[in-house]
């Protein structure tokens, strides 16, 4: 098995590419947690819409139904 020696700069440049595409996938997260959100919410509107719950006691009542 041949083994290549690479610089110190080529290892550097790979570090940076790792470190950009870790950031990538953080905000991809966010928005996935995002878009959950979202759905939840609607899913939450249309049962209201259904008569499922006439009302919520609180608004927080309301956004723990959304963050189960």
């Amino acid at each position: 098995m041949e083994t290549k020696q690479i610089s110190l700069e080529e290892i550097y440049q790979k570090l940076l590419e790792i470190n950009a595409n870790i950031k990538k996938f953080k905000k991809i997260e966010q928005y996935l947690e995002d878009l959950e959100f979202a759905k939840r919410t609607e899913e939450a509107w249309k049962e209201i819409d259904e008569g499922k719950y006439t009302e919520y006691s609180s608004p927080d009542e309301f956004l723990k139904t959304l963050k189960k």
